[in-house]
């Protein structure tokens, strides 16, 4: 047993409430496009810590995190919002750059927080697969004061990019797949289609036995 972070709180709830998501708002770096809503508004709302399990074997998904990502993605508009109010202004054409190195000369990275399940997940599920990939550390969590000036830019341009501000962000060969059950299509769905080891083996991201001992 161990404690789950914030988040899960928040996705379970807006699972069970049902928030409507608003249209799509149009990419933007700086908040001067949303005058209306304050800084302190966004990073002031108050997380409760629930207790849950991670998964002990990646194979075994938890049933909390798959009920929980439903959540994550109708509060999907609030982070693409609260991602560019805690970034704050950066060099995007820099960290854009950075990204597209890193997913270019790594076959498989994991942009991930250090305390989320989610990613906790992602990572035991590629690691069950004996797969390799390189794992890119945004911070313990998105909360603000988890999550450094440079975890937060990162975090910000991937959600420009790919539409996605959710940890984990996984890339193979290059080309996003989304997170653990969100995004497109995502680590669990790739999975159970039986695509996930034929993409990770066409990335030559398969440790042979030799290498795993």
């Amino acid at each position: 047993m161990r404690i789950t972070t914030p988040l899960i709180a928040l996705c379970c709830w807006a699972a069970a409430n049902g928030l409507q998501q608003p249209a799509q708002p149009g990419h933007t770096r700086t908040a001067s496009r949303l005058s209306h809503v304050s800084r302190k508004q966004f990073l002031s709302i108050p997380f409760f810590v629930v207790a849950g399990a991670s998964a002990a074997n990646a194979k075994e998904l938890s049933p909390l995190l798959t009920i929980a990502s439903t959540g994550m993605g109708l509060l999907k508009p609030f982070f693409a919002v609260e991602s560019g109010l805690q970034a704050g202004s950066y060099d995007a054409t820099a960290v854009r750059a950075q990204i597209a190195t890193t997913i270019a000369e790594n076959p498989v990275v994991v942009y991930s927080y250090t305390l989320s399940p989610f990613c906790t997940e992602a990572k035991e599920l590629l690691t069950s697969l004996n797969a390799k990939y390189t794992v890119v550390e945004l911070g313990a969590e998105w909360i603000p004061g988890l999550l450094n000036s440079e975890g937060s830019a990162i975090r910000a341009e991937l959600g420009v990019m790919t539409g996605q501000t959710s940890m984990p962000h996984i890339f193979i060969k290059g080309e996003s797949i989304g997170g653990l059950h969100s995004g497109t299509p995502g680590l669990v769905s790739l999975m159970e289609s039986g695509s996930l080891t034929e993409k990770l083996s066409a990335a030559s991201a398969i440790n042979s036995p030799a290498e795993t001992l």
